[in-house]
């Protein structure tokens, strides 16, 4: 992607025309003065734009935008085709371009542009790296505007990496300050800071937390005029909103998603894991019977971190045989998906489910594999109860000096955390 300067436009068309330096000056302008405005060396008056563009044959207001408004307009440009092929290859051609120029609140914008395309392909790793750069340009451009955008970003991203509890540090710092934020910050934008503390609590099971912020949401539901927002938020107000009949609320969720199949799906995942919390198994195993049927393999992949969710609730509760129902799907889903953190996790299920079955051999290659994954990743936190499963593989199979020396991988990493 190429963004020029006045200068740089008033040379190339120049040269393109085959024209020389004299020729476009004629009598009206020196050679010298129009050599310092195609270097940049000086600002070009009005009149000699005026000219020049009538000579070169194009629009005088093409060639007054600066670089800045050159790649102000292209950032714009770009945000409303983030889904294109070359989106990625563009937005870091814009970044460098921006740095290359010291355009710093430019290159910010950028990077927030390409953390949020990330957020929306759930490149996971990529993410990790960005966030870093993201950091690094932010704390040269700290203002109020730039305060909430970094914040807000870091809370979505850390949403998607399921590190709930860290996204409610950045959205409550948002959240003391919601009524100071700068003018250029828009309502919807504003009140995006709520939705996602709502979203916070429901996944973290803090549903007397999620409803203080409620009647935000109630309030964006009556702006925003995406309508996967509005599904979504309908989403969260039920499942927030949910009695202690959970029946009557799946009845409910079924009433209010009727437009909306793939978050009908997403709130029956939802409902599954609290009526399973709340005791009522039968319940549970049903609202996640129809939620794998409703959602299907063919969209599995694209809703894989839900799904993984669901299982962790289900192995860590001890439904093995239910969850086990499950388990190739959600592989075979997470394979699809192409996200590595995702592949890990779904291995380590199926290593921890083939082991309660009593299929030790397979579940060594499955948690074997997952700790390969893992490490790479460097995931330090993850590492001591993955020694410690596999160390129980070990012990199951007779393999006594693996047991052990995975146990005691287990006790020192446990020790270092």
């Amino acid at each position: 992607m190429e963004i020029l300067s006045t200068g740089e436009k008033i040379r190339r068309a120049r040269v393109q025309k085959g024209m020389t330096l004299k020729a476009l000056c004629g009598s009206e302008i020196s050679v010298s003065k129009m050599s310092t405005i195609e270097n940049d060396k000086v600002q070009a008056e009005e009149w000699i734009l005026e000219l020049v563009a009538k000579r070169l044959g194009i629009e005088k207001e093409s060639l007054k935008k600066d670089l800045v408004e050159e790649v102000t307009e292209e950032l714009h440009r770009l945000s409303q085709n983030m889904f294109t092929k070359n989106y990625e290859r563009d937005i870091r051609s814009l970044i460098k371009v921006s740095e290359e120029n010291h355009l710093i609140y430019q290159a910010f914008i950028g990077r927030i542009q390409l953390v949020e395309h990330f957020i929306e392909k759930n490149k996971q790793e990529e993410l990790n790296i960005e966030v870093s750069q993201l950091y690094k340009t932010y704390i040269n451009i700290v203002n109020q505007e730039t305060q909430y955008l970094y914040c807000i970003t870091m809370a979505k991203y850390l949403d998607v990496m399921s590190e709930y509890d860290n996204a409610l540090v950045f959205l409550n710092f948002l959240m003391s300050h919601y009524y100071t934020l700068p003018d250029q910050i828009t309502k919807e934008q504003r009140l995006l800071i709520p939705y996602y503390t709502v979203k916070c609590h429901l996944y973290l099971e803090e549903f007397e937390e999620a409803k203080k912020y409620l009647h935000y949401l109630e309030e964006l539901l009556t702006i925003t005029e995406d309508e996967s927002l509005k599904g979504q938020i309908m989403l969260y107000m039920c499942m927030a909103n949910a009695k202690e009949d959970l029946k009557e609320c799946s009845l409910k969720i079924k009433d209010f998603m009727a437009d909306y199949p793939v978050l009908h799906t997403k709130a029956k995942y939802m409902l599954s894991i609290r009526l399973l919390n709340k005791g009522e198994i039968e319940a549970s195993y049903q609202e996640m019977e129809e939620a794998v049927r409703m959602l299907g393999p063919e969209n599995m992949a694209e809703n894989i971190e839900l799904v993984l969710h669901a299982m962790d609730t289900f192995v860590e509760k001890g439904h093995i045989k239910e969850a086990s129902k499950y388990i190739d799907l959600v592989v075979n889903a997470a394979i699809e998906n192409q996200n590595s953190r995702c592949v890990e996790k779904a291995y380590y299920f199926k290593g921890l489910l083939l082991a309660e079955n009593g299929n030790f051999n397979m579940a060594e290659t499955y948690l074997s594999v997952s700790l390969d994954m893992l490490l790479k990743r460097g995931k330090t936190q993850e590492l001591a109860k993955r020694y410690h499963d596999l160390a129980e593989v070990y012990y199951k199979m007779d393999k006594k000096e693996e047991a052990i020396r995975y146990f005691a991988l287990s006790i020192q990493i446990a020790g270092h955390i």
